[in-house]
């Protein structure tokens, strides 16, 4: 199974560095990225083409953000189910939440972010390394 952990910008130097070793020790490929387009190129990037070898992912994300991710999320579902339905190959996809701790709650509920001073959820994060909290399986 190939594993990727999608890590934002916005945490803390400290934070992102200890996340990185613990994650690689897992057998993660670790992607920092500044935008969703850009997280979504590196995850085509480690992932080859053609094969059907399953993936799990692992994202690191504020309350905001989750939402936008979730509706292409329900996209790629529909993608996989219309592939399944036409007889085409399709590789099993999970998918892990780990929320960003800290910033206060703000309108629409996303968070006030505060770029370089965000942390993980540690015991979250953990449970998701580990195979555990798969909130969506593809």
């Amino acid at each position: 199974m190939k594993k990727i952990l999608l890590l934002p910008f916005c945490l803390a130097k400290e934070d992102l560095a200890e996340i990185r070793s613990i994650a690689e020790g897992k057998g993660y490929a670790v992607v920092v990225a500044n935008s969703t387009a850009k997280a979504l190129s590196e995850v085509r990037r480690h992932v080859s083409p053609g094969s059907r070898e399953p993936v799990r992912i692992v994202g690191v994300v504020c309350e905001g953000r989750a939402k936008k991710v979730g509706m292409g999320l329900i996209l790629l579902k529909i993608r996989q189910w219309g592939k399944g339905t036409l007889g085409f190959r399709t590789r099993r996809i999970e998918l892990s939440r780990v929320a960003i701790v800290g910033g206060t709650k703000a309108l629409f509920g996303r968070r006030n972010c505060r770029v370089g001073f965000n942390v993980a959820d540690r015991a979250g994060l953990r449970r998701a390394l580990e195979g555990e909290d798969t909130f969506m399986r593809l």
